[in-house]
């Protein structure tokens, strides 16, 4: 009777503790009032952030002063909060447009697969809400240059969610997929797509297949790195992003191997002060690589830490 007891009171202290200390926001865009989905929010001084939900609302607590929002299609602002303000606007962005390049076709190509989604896995990557993690996938064969990318795949370690799920809350995770440029010696570049690709939990299996055909991105000579960017989860009733627990991992949980050779990969974790915000190469001295090898000490000096995520060109 006594442990029910601490456990209500608990409960009535979370709920309270939420209602106190979380501010309402809305950010829509400048020119069509138009809320601006799952846009990224950063809290600037102090460690921390959020996203916006698909009606463009996003809570953030009473203590933060100044906050760092973008967008992709928007330019990123970075304001201060006043409190007769609950609605901040961001300018749409103007991209300049490079020339296409279109080269001749003799006969109808099959559907091909470049990546690692078909390897074997060994661990699994288990991220939290602002993490993103970017592979790099060579074109291999001259002739699959400026295809159009037509499906993302990953393999996919599916759990049941109440499983990971504190307050018994039904919810979906969402993740967006991200396409970037290579840089000089193969560093990840310039964000490629010009729209969020935005995408739920609720669609997952094994493999998980992506159509992302509409978003017309193509295969640039000299490869391309793909990336998944986790948002965090939605309750499903009232449509909000959820508080996650610092150990509550969110979907999807992507396999990843250590048994391809030369693979490239980069993570950034954008709430992260501590972190530095920016693209780290996932190396010997990534905290990735370290907690792992710390578990398993049969892994190689030399192995390579790999997600396996394929694209298929049509």
């Amino acid at each position: 009777m006594k442990k029910a007891f601490t456990i209500i009171i608990l409960n009535l202290l979370f709920i309270t503790c939420l209602a106190q200390t979380d501010r309402k926001l809305f950010i829509a865009d400048s020119i069509t009032h138009e809320p601006i989905e799952y846009a990224s929010i950063v809290f600037v001084g102090i460690e921390g952030g959020t996203y916006s939900n698909n009606k463009g609302v996003f809570y953030i607590p009473q203590n933060v002063e100044q906050i760092e929002l973008s967008s992709i299609g928007y330019n990123t602002k970075t304001t201060i909060l006043q409190k007769n303000i609950d609605t901040i606007f961001l300018f749409p962005q103007v991209y300049e447009l490079t020339e296409a390049k279109i080269l001749p076709i003799k006969k109808k190509r099959k559907s091909v697969e470049l990546g690692y989604a078909q390897k074997n896995s060994i661990y699994t990557h288990m991220s939290l809400p602002g993490e993103e993690i970017a592979v790099y996938i060579p074109l291999i064969n001259n002739e699959n240059a400026y295809r159009l990318i037509k499906r993302v795949l990953f393999k996919e370690r599916v759990y049941v969610a109440r499983k990971f799920n504190l307050y018994k809350i039904d919810y979906t995770s969402v993740f967006k997929i991200n396409f970037y440029s290579v840089a000089e010696n193969n560093e990840i570049g310039e964000l490629i797509n010009t729209e969020d690709i935005v995408f739920t939990s609720d669609i997952l299996k094994t493999t998980t297949k992506l159509d992302v055909s509409k978003y017309n991105i193509y295969m640039p000579e000299n490869g391309i790195f793909v990336a998944v960017e986790w948002v965090g989860k939605i309750n499903t009733e009232s449509e909000e992003i959820m508080k996650t627990d610092i150990k509550e991992r969110i979907l999807p949980f992507i396999r990843t191997s250590w048994e391809i050779e030369n693979s490239i990969v980069y993570e950034k974790r954008r709430f992260s002060k501590e972190y530095g915000y920016n693209w780290k190469k996932v190396d010997k001295n990534n905290e990735i690589i370290k907690s792992i090898k710390t578990i398993d000490k049969n892994l190689k000096e030399d192995a390579f830490y790999t997600p396996l995520i394929s694209i298929v060109l049509e």
